[in-house]
């Protein structure tokens, strides 16, 4: 029992991730439709890719403005501090003397 896992188990995983591209291809419409024109393959993989792209872009983009918005409100709240002529308080990590944050 101890050889199949070890040892046979990872071969017969290994054969059918190698042996399963073989045998699952695309719907039969596709896949005529990409053997008749030569351009339709390239066509098709960079569709995939940007909609594989498109939800990372989001992200950040999202991340991109939230980030913005919070550095537009510190830089304000700094400003306000001053016009008022009080010592703003420190939002970001600093570090002390002796190289050690605080």
């Amino acid at each position: 029992m101890n050889c199949f896992r070890r040892v046979v188990l990872p071969m017969a995983l290994a054969l059918l991730v190698i042996g399963l591209p073989s045998i699952a291809s695309a719907c039969p419409m596709c896949n005529q439709s990409i053997q008749e024109d030569k351009s339709l393959p390239f066509a098709y993989q960079a569709s995939i890719l940007f909609m594989l792209a498109i939800p990372f872009s989001l992200a950040g983009g999202l991340g991109g403005l939230i980030w913005y918005k919070f550095r537009q409100h510190e830089r304000a709240t700094q400003a306000a501090y001053a016009l008022q002529g009080l010592q703003p308080i420190p939002v970001h990590l600093h570090t002390d003397d002796r190289g050690m944050r605080v």
